[in-house]
């Protein structure tokens, strides 16, 4: 890269390309089942925020997220919410707030955008997604479809790490499938056969999709789900010591890609609007740096003299929003 095109860049977004990312999403997981949870490892970096979803299901939800748009925060806090400022970005145009990172328009997304960028962009999913649906491996240099394992995918992106990142900067994703259903992970006590069959695709895909007062919770199903985002946390953490190791600037999203119904009004799973699907749990945090600055004026923001959002001069509240 020129010093040309350094300068240029930084009139458009706030990072230079030593900052790695990693963005995990723990597939399906509900922001309450999050909260539910036990998660001391990631309660180090904050407490999570309740998130909207921009899709009902795996492909559109991620896709979103690859062309910019994560799940969004009604609250005034940058990076949580996209008004006050966007972690990443395909055109700086008629933004007021410079997003840590933005992309020309032509780059296909933001994994083409760092790819193009000379980062190792490197994916590992469990859903079957990822395999189906070509747009979602867009940009990747290396990218794997496991299946549900978690353990098994942070093996995967650390031999990648070493071979592929070196002294590279890295977009690593992670999708982790153990939150969707029938909510399976690696030493879980007991499998209720039960809740594999109320969860399974047969039922699932010929529901009858209405709506009606006359409805019971699913708790049993529901707990599952905590217990597996319960295990998640140890996951997550194993891939959070990989980044800290490399040393180099993190920034680190978690978040779900949309949530699930548990009977709530007589819906079971996901793919329809429901508010216990659109809501799903956010957090972003960095590694190995102090906390990103407060959102600067984009040159666009100046010339208007406007303050872009209520938020774009505050600094986040507590190391989970921006540490």
């Amino acid at each position: 890269m020129s010093w040309f095109d350094f300068f240029r860049r930084k009139k458009h977004q706030v990072l230079d390309n030593a900052e790695d990312f990693l963005l995990v999403t723990w597939d399906s997981c509900r922001y309450d089942a999050y909260l539910d949870a036990r998660t001391p490892a990631l309660d180090q970096f904050g407490k999570p925020r309740r998130a909207w979803a921009m899709g009902t299901y795996t492909l559109p939800a991620h896709e979103a997220m690859f062309y910019g748009f994560l799940p969004h925060v009604f609250a005034p806090e940058p990076l949580y919410n996209r008004y006050c400022q966007q972690v990443w970005r395909i055109s700086h145009r008629n933004v007021n707030v410079k997003p840590l990172v933005t992309f020309p328009l032509g780059q296909g997304n933001v994994v083409s955008g760092f790819s193009r960028r000379g980062y190792a962009t490197l994916g590992v999913a469990a859903m079957d997604w990822f395999r189906d649906a070509p747009e979602l491996r867009q940009g990747f240099e290396k990218f794997e479809v496991t299946g549900v394992g978690a353990a098994r995918q942070n093996r995967w992106l650390a031999d990648l790490l070493e071979k592929q990142a070196g002294r590279r900067p890295c977009f690593a994703f992670v999708n982790y499938g153990e939150t969707h259903s029938p909510f399976h992970y690696e030493g879980m006590e007991a499998v209720d056969a039960e809740v594999d069959r109320r969860f399974g695709l047969r039922r699932l895909f010929n529901q009858q999709g209405l709506l009606t007062d006359q409805w019971e919770f699913d708790e049993v199903a529901y707990r599952r789900q905590v217990a597996a985002a319960s295990y998640l946390d140890a996951r997550t953490a194993e891939l959070v010591e990989l980044f800290r190791r490399r040393g180099r600037p993190t920034t680190v999203i978690v978040c779900s890609d949309h949530g699930e119904c548990f009977g709530e009004n007589g819906l079971w799973g996901h793919a329809f609007y429901h508010e216990r699907v659109m809501e799903v749990p956010m957090l972003i945090f960095r590694l190995n740096a102090p906390a990103h600055l407060a959102p600067q004026l984009s040159r666009q923001g100046i010339r208007g003299l406007q303050t872009a959002a209520p938020c774009a001069s505050e600094r986040g509240q507590g190391e989970g929003n921006l540490a």
